[in-house]
């Protein structure tokens, strides 16, 4: 049985921290503490993005998905209300790393860049994580003061959560989007990867699950985080075997777009641009809290709690990923999905796709899946490799 968070939180360490120790005694591989920015926007504007990242000097790591907003369309023949309805939108999203100290200056700057701070634009926000990969780098820091119209960005938000939904079931997905924005949560964003857990090819109480995950990003207020991962474990079902699993990361900072419907605007304002502007008043999202915990955790059990884990991701090459992946199912990792991404270097762009591999394992194995990954590893050799660690401290896969 799963105990409970607060618990859990005071008898387990941070894996990452525990990571970083760890290695730095054995003085092989140095961990590099970083900022992993991840940023959300549409097709088009993934050319300011993509030359500001040029001009800082950073490796990104592109991948496509699609944001699911509600379509508001007034009733025929002047009836009252609307009809409503899911709408998809094409996305980008760049993920990169960047030295911690810097970090809010590049967030900061994304924002100005793309106008993130209009809503239905994008979202972009910031990760501490532990990283190894070839060499540190230096970002060019005449990217980040170019801009003669520069200013303090106001409505950056922190202590947030990232949720990410693996989901086995086709269609599952919009499904959870659906359930997301009528909790007025955030915009969902969903991909699509391939489940390389073992478990995935041998099947479960005689049904073959299927390789193929719909995965749903949430980014929320951390303080509603618990509460959410319980709702949607019931919702989508997350405690029947086969069905998928969800784990919640931490998030240091970010911007959110809060355009969760789109259709006619009956106000000089809307919903979203009070939100915003809130949320620059308040410094904060704690204003927003609606789901109270200790209610919810009575009402669905103990069994949904949340168990402390880590997210290990690796980017490689296509022809390596695979021993990459073994060694880590060797020291019994498990619920790994794997995804395509471009990786787009200063001056160049490579076309040739790389795949990223996000595996979620309990805090106690993390030390022996970064050991074994780190054993077969070539990133001491490819600048574009790259194994990153993050503490996870809700998540919920169902026990077989």
């Amino acid at each position: 049985m799963m105990q409970d968070t607060k618990e859990k939180k005071a008898k387990v360490s941070s894996p990452s921290r525990e990571v970083w120790r760890t290695q730095m005694a054995k003085g092989i591989y140095t961990p590099h503490r970083v900022s992993r920015i991840t940023c959300i926007i549409n097709h088009l504007l993934k050319d300011k993005i993509s030359g500001f990242l040029r001009d800082l000097g950073v490796i990104a790591y592109i991948e496509p998905g699609r944001t699911v907003r509600e379509f508001l369309k007034p009733q025929p023949f002047g009836l009252p209300g609307n009809v409503v309805s899911l709408q998809n939108s094409s996305v980008d999203i760049f993920r990169f790393t960047v030295p911690r100290e810097t970090s809010q200056q590049v967030v900061e700057k994304i924002v100005r860049i793309a106008d993130l701070h209009i809503p239905g634009r994008g979202t972009v926000f910031s990760q501490d994580l532990m990283e190894f990969s070839k060499e540190p780098f230096d970002i060019n820091p005449d990217a980040l003061d170019n801009g003669a119209n520069d200013h303090s960005v106001q409505n950056i938000v922190k202590k947030l959560s990232y949720v990410i939904c693996v989901l086995s079931v086709p269609g599952s997905g919009e499904n959870l989007a659906r359930i997301a924005l009528d909790l007025g949560i955030c915009v969902p964003l969903v991909t699509f990867a391939t489940g390389n857990d073992i478990r995935d090819q041998l099947g479960l109480i005689r049904i073959t699950i299927s390789p193929e995950k719909e995965i749903v990003h949430l980014v929320m207020p951390e303080q509603d985080s618990d509460s959410i991962i319980r709702l949607l474990v019931e919702q989508a079902r997350l405690d029947r075997p086969g069905r998928g699993y969800i784990y919640q990361t931490p998030v240091s900072m970010g911007l959110l777009d809060t355009r969760l419907k789109t259709g006619k605007q009956r106000y000089a304002a809307s919903m979203e641009q009070i939100i915003a502007a809130i949320d620059s008043l308040k410094a904060g999202t704690s204003w927003r809290k609606r789901l109270d915990a200790e209610n919810t955790e009575k009402a669905q059990g103990s069994t949904l709690l949340p168990q402390d884990n880590c997210e290990i991701s690796i980017i490689s090459d296509e022809d390596r990923i695979e021993k990459l992946r073994e060694a880590c199912l060797e020291v019994g990792a498990t619920g790994a999905t794997t995804s395509r991404v471009t990786p787009e270097i200063t001056n160049a762009e490579v076309t040739s796709t790389m795949i990223r591999s996000a595996i979620s394992v309990p805090a106690g194995l993390t030390n022996k899946v970064v050991d074994a990954l780190l054993e077969v590893s070539t990133i001491k050799e490819d600048n574009t490799d790259r194994i990153q660690v993050l503490d996870s401290p809700a998540a919920y896969v169902h026990d077989l």
